[in-house]
């Protein structure tokens, strides 16, 4: 074979081992639905933002509603996880997110109707954010049951690809369908997403989602108690969880004020907002694939600290040029960082935590949407009192500073190494499907899908 038969090979394995997942059936369905459940939901953050800075013309509205949106999943976020291991996740996620469509529906018939006020934005978002607090951890928590376990870093990684191909589709399609459609009518259009996402789960297996037996004779406030316990009692998944709590308080607040650097700074208006929040979505999609490229990679912890260095940098960078489209490429190498930090970060802990605790670490992690708003309310003040971009520069540094010290004082985080799980043939659900079904045997799932001497005990206690 010639050199360049041999390099086209090469890539052509690269690309394979990128998208592996994507060949498992029930993960492809799965990441249909995800694409279109994040697409309405960046298209809600658009419509949101702009109605909120229409309708009051203060940039601490946006903090407002970032804070509507997220305290809910800060303080209910843990019971989402205590749900997400106590029940069906399938299920479950079938019903929270016809919740959710329905949310958008009443939010669609207030705009068309005139009768919408600042108030009704803050409450559709709190709602949301209470639905966020269930499927948020049982979207997370789901992954690994859909794919054999070797697969399963690719597959969160390319689960956040898909995620930020819809930051950048998203704001731009909302932006875009605001003129010529209306706000009201662009609103209908995320509630076809939310149905197309609940349509999506109903091929999947129906066994294998449940962690916790439901008749263990445990309550709930003691299992959330147990979860806590075990991340607390745990050093490596204490210090990534903290590191993951932390990190919004900084760099990710940047994205929730990008409306007023469109208006105020650059002076572009919606399209400019469009623009911004599309290239934060290229730079995360590029960032997610390059993670999922390099998931055998085995220093995480370097991985980990690289990317929010960069990020931090990059978004300092950002907010002291003032041309733009040189900061469209900061922004979008920020988030290149940003999103290797994420999915190093979430892809560590989803494959060293147990299966009957994963719905509530993962809630626990999935609280980081809730210390945002700690971050984005003191920057949208500061903002309206010192112009964004030094209000951006001063969270950064802090931002920089808390890393730094993470680095010096974490030599849990610096030696940090995770290789590539053992090869499994068929993913958890697959076997608990086949056991349920009486086609192989526990101990032959077991086996099939490396998940120690028995498949889905839990599921085998408290069938659905």
């Amino acid at each position: 074979m010639s050199t360049d038969g041999i390099a086209h090979a090469e890539r052509g394995g690269v690309i394979s081992r990128t998208f592996e997942s994507l060949r498992v059936r029930d993960y492809a369905w799965f990441s249909g639905g995800n694409a279109a459940f994040f697409l309405a939901m960046q298209m809600n953050f658009t419509l949101r933002g702009y109605l909120a800075y229409e309708l009051t013309g203060a940039a601490s509205a946006l903090g407002i509603l970032a804070l509507s949106l997220a305290v809910p999943m800060l303080f209910a976020g843990p019971f989402g996880g205590v749900i997400a291991d106590r029940v069906n996740k399938r299920t479950l996620l079938i019903w929270s997110q016809t919740f959710v469509g329905l949310n958008n529906a009443v939010m669609a018939a207030l705009i068309l109707t005139g009768r919408i006020e600042f108030w009704h934005l803050a409450a559709a978002a709190m709602s949301m954010g209470l639905f966020f607090s269930v499927v948020m951890p049982a979207r997370q928590a789901i992954v690994p049951q859909l794919v054999p376990q070797h697969l399963m870093m690719n597959a969160i990684s390319l689960q956040m690809s898909g995620q930020n191909v819809t930051r950048i589709i998203g704001p731009a399609v909302a932006g875009l369908l605001i003129a010529p459609m209306g706000v009201g009518n662009v609103y209908l259009v995320t509630v076809a997403l939310f149905v197309i996402s609940v349509i999506s789960l109903l091929p999947l297996p129906k066994h294998g989602m449940v962690a916790v037996s439901r008749d263990a004779g445990t309550r709930m406030m003691s299992e959330l108690g147990a979860g806590f316990t075990f991340v607390w009692r745990t050093p490596l998944f204490r210090m990534l969880i903290i590191i993951a709590l932390v990190m919004p308080l900084f760099a990710f607040p940047v994205n929730q004020i990008l409306p007023v650097f469109a208006e105020d700074v650059f002076k572009r208006g919606p399209v400019a907002l469009g623009y911004l929040m599309s290239v934060s979505g290229i730079g995360g999609l590029v960032g997610a694939l390059i993670a999922a490229g390099i998931s055998d990679y085995p220093h995480k912890g370097w991985l980990q600290i690289g990317g929010a260095v960069a990020m931090l940098l990059c978004m300092i960078a950002f907010a002291i040029i003032p041309a733009f489209l040189p900061a469209l490429v900061l922004l979008a190498l920020g988030n290149v960082g940003a999103m290797i930090f994420q999915v190093t970060n979430n892809a560590v802990i989803q494959a060293q935590v147990p299966d009957e605790y994963r719905g509530r670490v993962m809630a626990v992690l999935m609280m980081s949407f809730g210390t945002m708003p700690l971050g984005v309310l003191p920057l949208t003040f500061a903002v309206d009192a010192w112009g964004a971009p030094t209000a951006v520069v001063v969270a950064q540094l802090i931002g920089l500073a808390v890393v730094l010290l993470t680095t010096l004082l974490s030599p849990s985080i610096r030696n940090l190494r995770l290789g590539t799980l053992a090869h499994a043939e068929m993913s958890p659900a697959q076997a608990a499907q086949l056991v349920a079904e009486g086609k192989i045997s526990r101990e032959e799932g077991a086996r099939l899908s490396g998940r120690g001497p028995g498949v889905a005990p839990a599921e085998a206690r408290a069938r659905q």
